[in-house]
């Protein structure tokens, strides 16, 4: 194993063409990927030119097709001899000083898809923890990384820094691909280049304020069945060549040369590799969860068998947290493991926003972040956004097509599948939203209705599915739509000792016991659930409710929906993966409570 290990450490692109489906063969037979250094956790910089390297991420956005030369013939002057090479998985060609391209014969292009991926938005802590523990190579760091960056071809003849010589003149820079010299800016423009756009409009990370990276993936094969906003683990060559760079593109004459491209659309689809990396994919994996403790395809009997134990820590630990409403914590539970199972139509099933309302804001007023802090504890990604006017009125929710540059710029709800969004509306204060605040206010009301964002065009807006877990924490019921409410019921001994709870809590919450829960809510999501043909029982329940319900609240096929819905994630929850009878009476109990809450709550005093 360890000269298989050592095989992927040493390969090269042109090793790798030499029999491609023998070496991704071999891939696919390493027991884990652990030693191929993944980006996220290694930084790129202390990774030679050319190393195979892995990348973990959500697609941000897919450019344009990019051509290339797939195979063309060089003439060696000094040997007059000629070699066929290949410029598949290279962004810059093996070309030696003596070296020249024949392009009139011998030469086929090809052509490879540019996506841009991004590190998982809003990953937790705890999963970051786990994946660098897992991931990170101490050896990388151990040896200078001043000469490990292109070793195999000159690349720049004059550093970044000394692009001008005496006399003021741009030196010359090495460009393979084309086989011409290009130059680079003079400093005056490349400062004028590096003002046109910020570090943060390259990473155009959808989250504001968190820390990210950013990868530019050159795909070879299919990639129809590849969305925006898919998860994906690629593995691939790297490259970092800074004449990559939009700072190196050779400026041009107008009048000879019309510019097809602004200079800031150039930066940024060229940004610094030492700040975005480029990657030559060889393989490409689709991901359905990123959580670092799942490593191997579930066994759904085992998941099962052990979903119980795992849902009383879950239980216990939310029923305290909620001010000891275990009916809440068992609402709120069953919101943790939803997911979106099926579409049809404009229905997405399995979708499950949850408000919990009467928060006791005016004893705790952050009570909705200190339960946030510990929900995310438990969830693999989640973002946190309080419903303040100012945050309304200035964030950008809906990603944006930008056509001076060219692509797509992120927005907050540009989300992976399996998000956890948690909405505080006790943050909300007096004031006037504008117009800004009216769409945003909009979009997030479309979201929980139909699991689809929407997409600016400008010219148009494209909806685009998505799979995010809604949670509103607010004081009243919701401004927002939700698909259950449920106002909360504190008991009077746990309001007085809050801050108590959520120390012991943390104290109870062992790591061992938070992997525990952390792995019963991803799995959860991955079980293939069964409706039995023989449900005789919630046929009888459905005829017997609406016989009993009076003219001004009648019982309709969305409540039985309502019902059925909670009652698979209350099945699941219990480690059954079809639905039986004592699953569906809870389920009955559960609703017949919170419509009872519903109907009687008051407003808080808490």
């Amino acid at each position: 194993m360890h000269d298989l290990v050592s095989d992927f450490e040493t390969v090269t692109p042109d090793l790798w063409l030499s029999d491609e489906e023998a070496w991704k063969e071999k891939l696919l037979k390493l027991p884990n990927l652990y030693h191929l250094p993944l980006i996220n956790t290694n930084a790129s910089h202390n990774l030679a030119d050319g190393t195979l390297v892995r990348f973990r991420g959500m697609v941000q956005d897919m450019h344009n097709p990019e051509f290339y030369f797939e195979q063309y013939e060089v003439f060696n002057t000094s040997t007059n001899e000629t070699k066929i090479k290949s410029g598949k998985f290279r962004d810059t060609s093996d070309i030696l000083e003596n070296e020249k391209v024949n392009y009139t014969e011998n030469l086929t292009s090809g052509q490879r898809q540019t996506v841009v991926v991004v590190s998982m938005p809003g990953l937790s802590d705890w999963a970051q923890d786990i994946e660098h523990k897992q991931n990170h190579l101490k050896h990388l760091e151990e040896q200078p990384n001043t000469s490990k960056r292109l070793q195999n071809a000159a690349k720049l003849k004059r550093s970044y820094d000394e692009t001008e010589d005496e006399n003021g003149e741009a030196m010359e820079v090495v460009d393979e691909a084309a086989c011409v010299n290009k130059e680079p800016r003079t400093k005056e423009n490349m400062n004028s280049a590096a003002n046109v756009v910020s570090r943060e409009h390259l990473l155009n990370f959808p989250l504001p304020d968190v820390a990210s990276k950013s990868c530019i993936v050159k795909i070879y094969e299919d990639t129809d069945n590849l969305k925006v906003n898919d998860m994906i683990e690629v593995i691939g060559f790297l490259s970092v060549d800074p004449t990559l760079s939009g700072e190196f593109q050779p400026e041009k004459n107008a009048l000879i040369e019309p510019e097809v491209e602004s200079e800031a659309e150039t930066i940024t689809h060229n940004p610094p590799p030492s700040l975005v990396p480029r990657l030559h994919a060889v393989y490409v994996k689709k991901l359905e969860h990123c959580n670092p403790l799942i490593t191997e395809a579930i066994d759904q009997d085992t998941v099962l068998k052990e979903a119980n134990s795992a849902r009383e820590h879950l239980l216990k630990a939310l029923t305290e947290l909620l001010l000891g409403d275990r009916l809440a914590a068992e609402y709120l539970i069953c919101h943790l493991i939803a997911c979106v199972y099926l579409r049809q139509d404009t229905i997405a099933l399995g979708q499950f926003c949850l408000n919990l309302s009467n928060l006791p804001t005016q004893k705790y007023p952050n009570y909705a972040k200190q339960l946030y802090d510990i929900i995310k504890q438990f969830v693999t990604k989640s973002y946190y956004l309080p419903l303040t006017i100012d945050n309304m009125n200035t964030m950008t929710l809906l990603p944006k097509k930008d056509y001076e540059c060219n692509r797509l710029t992120s927005g907050v709800l540009q989300l992976s599948k399996g998000t956890h969004l948690v909405l505080d509306e006790t943050k909300m204060e007096q004031g006037r939203l504008d117009n800004t605040g009216v769409h945003n206010v909009a979009a997030l009301g479309h979201l929980i209705k139909n699991q689809k964002v929407e997409y600016d065009f400008k010219y148009y807006k494209m909806e685009f599915e998505s799979d995010i877990s809604v949670l509103v924490l607010s004081e009243g019921k919701s401004l927002l739509p939700s698909d259950y409410h449920v106002p909360l019921k504190p008991e009077e001994s746990s309001l007085e000792i809050f801050d108590a709870i959520v120390e012991a809590a943390t104290y109870y919450l062992k790591e061992e016991i938070m992997n525990i829960i952390r792995v019963y809510l991803t799995n959860l999501k991955l079980v293939k659930y069964t409706i039995s043909e023989d449900l005789q029982f919630v046929e009888e329940d459905f005829i017997e409710m609406r016989s009993k319900a009076d003219s001004s609240n009648p019982v309709t096929a969305d409540d039985l929906h309502r019902l059925l819905v909670l009652a698979r994630l209350v099945s699941l929850s219990r480690g059954r993966d079809t639905l039986l009878k004592d699953c569906w009476d809870d389920t009955k109990r559960m609703e017949a409570e919170r419509l009872q809450r519903v109907k009687n709550r008051v407003q808080s005093t808490f």
